[in-house]
């Protein structure tokens, strides 16, 4: 076997590396996008959770709050045991609600999923859907209220 001699052309070296580049960059982005962080993203850093009393918080039962999304009513439900909070959910929403609020039920995910960890509403607004966390979490202290024993 002899000697191979390739050519190249400036052009074909040029438009090869730009390729590369923009290769580079979109396998970047899709690390970006897809590859979890701490946080999901947000700033959120939850409070501690609460010292458990002796006494009883709250009268046992499923307490509902409505919320107006859309002209429509949207109920959260509370389900409560004499101290503790075992259940945050939400009616299932009409099809003009979700596709008004796309963010809204995994935003209430995450804070039925909070109440349910800290068992207590003030959890800290998340600072990537301030207006949607606020909402819910007034809901949430709203069914709550009706369940404190006192």
């Amino acid at each position: 076997m002899g000697t191979k001699i390739f050519v190249l052309q400036i052009r074909d070296v040029i438009r090869l590396a730009g390729f590369l580049l923009i290769g580079l960059v979109v396998l970047g982005v899709l690390v970006f996008l897809f590859i979890p962080r701490d946080g999901s993203g947000s700033n959120h850093q939850p409070p501690p959770p609460a010292a458990q009393p002796a006494a009883a918080l709250y009268i046992p039962g499923t307490y509902v709050s409505s919320i107006i999304l859309n002209d429509r009513p949207l109920e959260i439900s509370v389900t409560v045991t004499e101290n503790e909070i075992v259940a945050v959910e939400m009616a299932e929403m009409y099809e003009s609600q979700r596709l008004l609020y796309p963010l809204f039920e995994p935003i209430m995910a995450r804070v039925s999923d909070d109440v349910l960890f800290y068992q207590r509403a003030d959890i800290t607004i998340y600072n990537d859907f301030p207006v949607t966390t606020e909402i819910i979490q007034k809901a949430v202290v709203a069914a709550l209220d009706q369940a404190i024993a006192h």
